[in-house]
């Protein structure tokens, strides 16, 4: 677990996220659709996370070169501070009262999930899941940061700076599983099989708790909810398709890919220890977290 930054960067962030006692499953008002999407893959995050860093770890006895094994330690202390920040989210997402207790059983079925692969399977095919899982966070990554005004603006600033957050350490260790795979088993068709199997289950997976969560709801099935639905998807898929079609090349590197600015800049704040990060203001999300910040006062600053 790195207390400092790797020689690729990386470092664990042990950040703290405070929701409002009022928080809304539609944290975005104008979106609950979107909103629900994104609910619907924090569930998935307490049980995904741990399985690929449960897959690293067990890479490391395998791991010959030591900047590697620094790269996965802190992969993992990434990851591991990833999930825990969503449980958290998630608790009071599925806190009484709220309508949503029924998903707590499924849960129980994402969990049954990874028991079953860790059971059931080798660590080529964890190792590749990993990467695959990493690849299509990568492409998410880059279009969140890219259409954050469209899908953040006016948003919960708590809820927006976890997510942004998360993906902007996304980008930053997104070619150390692929590595970690590449060290320790490189198949080429056997990374591709991780790569289909990672997205159908982790797609399959949030689409259905997306949709029960809507059924709560009582959204499910409008025409106005199935067409907001579709023009996301489309949005989704038109701008991750030529990330993920990239990635099926046999010469695929995601070191190759450049980081947005954006993403440089947050982390730049960050390592002036600037905590507004935690609460980004949404209302300009358009812009740079460092214009951003300008515009709002410095923590305990009077108005």
């Amino acid at each position: 677990m790195s207390a400092r930054k790797t020689p690729a960067g990386i470092l664990v962030r042990r950040i703290a996220f405070s929701y409002p006692d009022d928080l809304r499953a539609h944290w975005h008002p104008a979106k609950p659709e979107w909103s629900q999407m994104v609910n619907g893959a924090s569930l998935l995050m307490p049980y995904l996370e741990p399985y690929l860093i449960e897959a690293i770890r067990d890479a490391l006895p395998r791991i010959t070169d030591q900047k590697l094994a620094e790269e996965a330690r802190g992969y993992m202390g990434q990851e591991a501070h990833h999930y825990k920040q969503h449980r958290r989210f998630n608790e009071l997402l599925l806190a009484p009262g709220r309508g949503y207790e029924s998903l707590r059983q499924y849960e129980g079925t994402l969990k049954a999930d990874y028991e079953r692969y860790r059971r059931e399977r080798g660590l080529e095919f964890h190792l590749a899941y990993a990467a695959g899982f990493e690849t299509m966070a990568l492409a998410i990554g880059h279009m969140l940061i890219r259409g954050r005004e469209h899908f953040f603006r006016d948003a919960d600033p708590a809820v927006s700076s976890l997510v942004l957050w998360h993906f902007v350490e996304e980008l930053e260790h997104k070619h150390a599983a692929f590595d970690v795979y590449q060290h320790v088993v490189g198949s080429y068709w056997t990374r591709i099989h991780g790569l289909l199997f990672a997205m159908h289950h982790t797609l399959s997976r949030t689409r259905r708790a997306y949709v029960m969560l809507l059924k709560k709801d009582g959204l499910w099935g409008t025409w106005r909810t199935r067409l907001r639905l579709k023009l996301e998807l489309a949005k989704i898929l038109a701008d991750t398709l030529p990330w993920i079609l990239e990635s099926l090349l046999p010469w695929h590197d995601p070191s190759r890919f450049a980081d947005p600015e954006w993403a440089h800049d947050w982390v730049r704040l960050y390592d002036t220890g600037d905590d507004r990060l935690v609460h980004l203001d949404t209302r300009h999300i358009h812009l740079a977290p460092s214009a951003m910040l300008a515009r709002s006062p410095a923590p305990g600053a009077t108005a």
